[in-house]
């Protein structure tokens, strides 16, 4: 899927993104596509619009007697985007701006203000600063909007390819403790952020169930609800809301019944299996891509990271859902797509090694479970269908992938120990350094998966066959099948 640039310009203003806003199996982090929002949101085209956001900036700066400017920058699938730039008049000197509209319910607005007050409060993560909002329609717009300011710096998207090593290195580093500073987040639910303003000038916190309508609108019941107070039980629960709203549409949607039950059996496989034994929720950003993070060069060893954009998608989440590997860290050279199953790979250059191996090092080998273990990568794609629903022929192809990766996996388990094997694979820390294992053509862990595989399944062959003179593991093949729940559940607890 594409990745776009978005919410604050570094040099392209003209785009507007077309993609869905994250596809979390296969991304390129080098695509660029784009389209008018005019043509892709039947918007009104920018140079009428113009006119609505000079009367806006008058209103809102009245001393200005000089022009303002009005800049074109690149939107998001939820906003669009204006750069607006003060004359000295306006009482400012010269600052920039950035306009953010909604571009669909009123009710977003409300939610991004929520989240936005809620990251600034719980972490130190940099934000823009919110200068000016409105709710309502009752201004030159017609509709609600947020100004805030512009960070300095370049969108990482554009800058990252240009940056040196140790300059690559320094924003591995910040954005390393950016996602510490995110999973230290914790709720014992899962669900959105919503804010309810006092009297007294505070906010009150609320975390709604998922939304499963486009108009961001919560009913009483959708508040902290106890039964989503675990992992599998959120997981269910939005399967059964999303189908319910299918069925209103279509009462004889097959599919959606065949489909979301199938999600819900690998639900139950997996909470059975230890994959959901954390049922803390954390803070995510599900957006944490280059095109949302801005960048300040500092010299020619260090760059800033100076704000973290687009926290429409910012959500609580089960842990491994915060723990997608940010390859592109590492293979951004190499123009690949991102691919969670390939992102353990030994990289090339030993540069690349060394940002892999820094990355690693910052997050820690909790993260590292998460990110790279394939019941956990699959359980991420299980969370993103079951919290966004089956809504595009995109995510029904991602269910029918999910499906049969996860056959194919279960079906290893007549052999634990190549389940154990991968694990310990994944999770080992070799005492030599990338480069010599780069040169020495390690294995990946996805070949190494695949040969755990083979050798325990011609070791279970032997051992059926009648010129077998030991036995494997000390069990026969049909205890083996009956105690490989409880393997897997202690191993996923070590």
């Amino acid at each position: 899927m594409t990745q776009m640039p978005s919410s604050q310009d570094s040099g392209c203003s003209t785009a507007i993104t077309l993609a869905e806003r994250t596809s979390h199996s296969a991304r390129s982090h080098l695509s660029n596509a784009s389209e008018s929002s005019t043509l892709v949101y039947t918007q009104e085209p920018f140079d009428q619009y113009t006119l609505k956001v000079k009367d806006l900036c008058q209103k809102l700066w009245p001393l200005a007697t000089e022009d303002f400017v009005i800049e074109r920058l690149t939107g998001g699938s939820y906003n669009r985007i204006i750069g607006i730039t003060t004359p000295p008049s306006a009482g400012d000197c010269v600052m920039p701006y950035i306009l953010r509209v909604p571009r669909f319910d009123q009710g977003q607005q409300d939610r991004e203000l929520a989240i936005h007050r809620y990251v600034a409060q719980h972490t130190s993560i940099p934000l823009a600063d919110i200068v000016f909002s409105d709710p309502t329609n009752e201004n030159p717009l017609g509709s609600p909007y947020v100004v805030q300011d512009r960070l300095p710096g370049s969108n990482l998207f554009f800058a990252y390819c240009s940056l040196t090593h140790e300059q690559r290195k320094s924003v591995v580093q910040q954005f390393g403790t950016v996602l510490l500073d995110l999973q230290a987040v914790k709720n014992e639910t899962s669900g959105v952020v919503t804010a309810t303003a006092q009297n007294d000038g505070t906010w009150i916190y609320n975390i709604c169930r998922y939304d499963i309508r486009p108009d961001f609108v919560h009913d009483v019941d959708d508040v902290d609800h106890p039964s989503d107070h675990t992992v599998l039980n959120m997981l269910l629960i939005q399967c059964q809301r999303w189908l319910a709203l299918s069925l209103q549409y279509d009462p004889k949607d097959i599919l959606s019944r065949d489909y979301y039950a199938q999600l819900s059996k690998i639900a139950r496989e997996m909470d059975e299996l230890g994959v959901f034994e954390d049922n803390t929720f954390h803070l995510t950003h599900l957006d944490l891509e280059p095109r949302n993070i801005m960048v300040v060069i500092g010299s020619d060893e260090h760059a800033s990271i100076s704000g973290v954009l687009d926290w429409d998608s910012a959500i609580f989440a089960p842990v491994f859902a915060a723990c997608e590997i940010p390859s592109w860290i590492w293979t951004w050279d190499d123009g690949e797509v991102d691919d969670e199953g390939t992102a353990n790979n030994v990289p090339a250059k030993p540069e690349d090694c060394e940002l892999k191996r820094l990355f690693e090092d910052i997050m820690g080998p909790v993260y590292l479970k998460y990110a790279y273990q394939p019941q956990y990568r699959m359980a991420r794609s299980l969370f993103l269908l079951a919290k966004d629903g089956l809504r595009s022929s995109w995510t029904i192809k991602e269910a029918e992938k999910l499906f049969k990766e996860w056959a194919e996996f279960t079906d290893t388990f007549d052999s634990p120990d190549a389940f154990i094997g991968v694990v310990a694979y994944a999770l080992r820390e070799t005492d030599s350094d990338c480069e010599e294992a780069a040169a020495s053509d390690s294995p990946s862990v996805s070949e190494s998966f695949e040969r755990l595989q083979m050798d325990a399944d011609s070791s279970i062959d032997r051992k059926d066959s009648p010129d077998a003179t030991a036995p494997v593991l000390g069990v026969d093949k049909a205890q083996l099948k009956d105690e490989k729940t409880a393997q897997v559940k202690i191993l996923s607890k070590s």
